[in-house]
């Protein structure tokens, strides 16, 4: 350290283990209240002012230059009653008589240490007050008053600049202190949402479910009959503003007034057991994988009439949101996605039709169950007629009709026959017996021809020219029965349909369709 222009030096105290007893001798020296230092603590240190020679040596090893002797050595009395000091009275009972001894040695003026001007290159600041025994109080005689007023005014300006960077950090503390509250505040609801479902173990299973359905694509495909997460979550997006307008369906036996209940109010103290989207999730397992309503309450923890009614209440708004998406393409899309197959053989098909049946539970009624008989299932069935685009996509799908009706009846009443124009190619089975209803509208029944009695021999045949035709058609015609076949995948259809399902079971099928068709399609362009 450089203290008024000359160094100052910093030495260590003795070792306790190699010299106790010249440490012993420091301590002395030093005169300090209460200290004592740690043996094992090494940075205790002395500066050299308290040395005589600048810094311990072999003959002044101890310090002896303190503030209590005013930092001077005091000089021996020269009397004849003083007496020796012990190092030469040591020396003249060890030495010979012909040395000569200290006090004959002549008296050497004692040269004061060369110690060359340094410049000062940096400030450091004096010993702390710890060690206000090493300084020298001349110091401050030297400062004149301007020096004295000049470092005020730095220490002011440097304290005010303090004050300010400290208020700016006191400042963003509080900001991020107040974040923190917002933080802490919303992670204790968050805790206390989940410690409420943890106890709830209802809540905490259909959690687990919803998130198991919705975990990747092929789980969606598989059990919520949408082809991914993105579009899952996208027609939910659709259907969610019209949800929080929707009303419960409450049974068709109720009256007029009483016949819905608002969804979305809730009464006092009530609290809303299942999310729109659990609805949703709901509405999609009973429609694909066709799950009675005991099943999806003891999933969902609530009673089977709730199921009911969400089920109910769900597929009339979806069919009316969604079921008209299922629309009547023009010509000049049909032809733009027409795939190659029916370009180099049927280049005019507009449509490909054909009825389908769905098992229905026997109705108690004789009547009702002459109506739904169908002597070709030989079961009690509902019947529809579908249509669909040379690339495989449902472009008409009818309401159902009980299974006694026949083809051609289910055609013309169904209204397939307004949308047929002038110039369109029909393909259907040799069941459809229509030729006459397309020709009063300019169109044309691409139809299987009937075989016919042999001429020869008995049973029925057709010519080589009839077969390779039927063959062609029934290359072609094969895709409305793989339309079909996706449409029963989802297994409310494709199973037994209680009979009170006739209420909804039209707009099951307008939705089944719709899904249908967001899938990939059947046949390629190319």
């Amino acid at each position: 350290m450089i203290l008024n222009g000359c160094i100052v030096d910093f030495h260590v105290l003795p070792s306790v283990i190699k010299n106790p007893k010249l440490r012993k001798l420091w301590l002395s020296q030093i005169r300090r209240e209460g200290f004592n230092p740690d043996p094992n603590c090494h940075w205790h240190a002395l500066c050299s002012r308290h040395f005589i020679e600048g810094r311990p040596t072999k003959e002044n090893a101890v310090p002896t230059l303190f503030a209590y002797n005013n930092y001077k050595t005091g000089t021996p009395r020269d009397t004849k009653n003083s007496t020796l000091r012990p190092i030469e009275q040591l020396i003249l009972t060890t030495q010979p008589a012909n040395i000569v001894t200290v006090s004959q040695l002549p008296k050497v003026p004692r040269q004061k240490k060369y110690i060359p001007d340094i410049p000062v290159i940096s400030y450091i600041e004096k010993p702390s007050l710890d060690h206000t025994y090493c300084t020298s109080t001349e110091v401050s005689e030297d400062v004149s008053i301007e020096e004295k007023c000049v470092m005020l005014i730095e220490n002011s300006n440097t304290l005010e600049q303090k004050c300010q960077r400290y208020e700016t950090d006191n400042n963003q503390l509080r900001k991020q202190v107040k974040l923190l509250q917002v933080e802490l505040h919303a992670t204790k609801e968050e805790n206390k949402v989940l410690n409420e479902k943890f106890n709830n173990t209802d809540e905490l299973l259909k959690d687990k479910l919803v998130e198991k359905l919705t975990k990747s694509n092929s789980n969606v495909k598989c059990f919520l009959g949408l082809p991914s997460i993105s579009m899952l979550f996208g027609i939910f997006k659709l259907l969610e503003g019209h949800a929080s307008k929707m009303k419960y369906w409450m049974g068709p036996d109720s009256s007029d007034g009483k016949r819905w209940q608002v969804n979305n109010k809730k009464k006092p103290g009530a609290s809303r057991k299942l999310t729109f989207f659990e609805e949703f999730v709901i509405t999609l397992l009973r429609l694909r994988l066709g799950l009675n309503t005991y099943v999806l309450s003891l999933l969902f923890g609530v009673s089977q009439s709730t199921i009911s009614r969400v089920f109910t209440t769900w597929i009339s708004l979806m069919a009316q949101c969604l079921g008209p998406l299922i629309k009547w393409p023009s010509k000049e899309k049909i032809k733009k996605h027409m795939p190659l197959s029916f370009r180099r053989k049927y280049p005019n098909t507009r449509v490909i039709i054909d009825a389908t049946e769905f098992y229905v539970q026997r109705p108690r009624n004789p009547t009702a169950q002459s109506k739904t008989w169908s002597n070709y299932k030989s079961k009690n069935t509902f019947k529809t007629l579908v249509g669909i685009t040379p690339n495989g996509a449902f472009s008409f799908i009818s309401d159902l009709w009980t299974g006694n009706i026949s083809d051609r009846s289910i055609t013309e009443r169904s209204g397939f026959i307004d949308l047929i124009e002038k110039g369109d190619h029909v393909m259907a089975d040799r069941g459809f017996l229509i030729k006459d209803l397309l020709l009063s509208k300019g169109a044309t029944l691409n139809m299987p021809p009937f075989t016919r009695p042999c001429k020869h021999g008995k049973g029925r045949c057709l010519t080589a020219k009839e077969i390779k035709e039927s063959k062609s058609i029934a290359s072609l015609r094969i895709h409305v029965e793989r339309s079909i076949q996706r449409l029963k995948s989802y297994k409310f259809l494709s199973g037994v349909m209680p009979i009170n399902s006739t209420f909804f079971a039209n707009q099951a099928l307008k939705v089944a369709g719709f899904f249908c068709n967001l899938m990939k399609p059947l046949v390629q362009k190319l």
